[in-house]
């Protein structure tokens, strides 16, 4: 019942008639973070796994694979939930893809959605492994794993808001998302 006044109040309320609380960015020293663990996954996938160079430079095919299947986790999620998506031009800088809403979202709504594409993308992974093999199943997930960091660690920041009871909302920004009070 709370849900279905909040999101009465999605529709009614403007982003001026909320207060930003907090922001989550997407910076460099994440982008650091995502070339130490993507580097490390081919420096194992060559030692552990045989992968030839080959293999290596054909899996980089993946990463609009896994853009394609965060769009589709994405409106899914949007069709389920009665949300409007939208995409928008910053797509390959973006750990959110450019893939928004012009919604707010609460806080469990924002995190169904994250997990739901972490789920997709490690069905994709595992897909791939028991199709195409299992060196291309372990760069999938690899990558996956490496695009990914940014939105699991903005899920587990955004649990301590959620036990705060207070009434925050989150809506996609240029390269981040905004957490607003209403």
């Amino acid at each position: 019942m709370r849900e279905k006044n909040s999101s009465k109040l999605d529709k009614n309320h403007t982003v001026y008639s909320h207060t930003l609380f907090y922001r989550y960015r997407w910076g460099f020293i994440m982008i650091g973070i995502q070339a130490v663990v993507l580097a490390s996954s081919f420096l194992f996938a060559k030692q552990q796994l045989g992968a030839t160079n080959t293999m290596m430079f054909h899996s980089l095919g993946f990463i609009p694979i896994l853009w394609l299947l965060q769009g589709l986790s994405f409106f899914t999620f949007c069709y389920a939930a009665a949300l409007s998506p939208r995409w928008h031009i910053d797509a390959l800088v973006s750990p959110w893809g450019g893939w928004r809403t012009h919604n707010f979202l609460s806080i469990h709504h924002y995190q169904q959605l994250e997990w739901s594409f972490f789920m997709f993308g490690i069905a994709g992974s595992l897909f791939t492994a028991a199709w195409v093999g299992m060196v291309y199943g372990f760069f999938m997930f690899s990558f996956h794993f490496a695009l990914s960091i940014p939105r699991i660690l903005t899920i587990f920041r955004l649990q301590k808001w959620k036990k705060a009871n207070s009434q925050l909302v989150i809506k996609h920004e240029h390269l981040g998302i905004g957490l607003y009070s209403i």
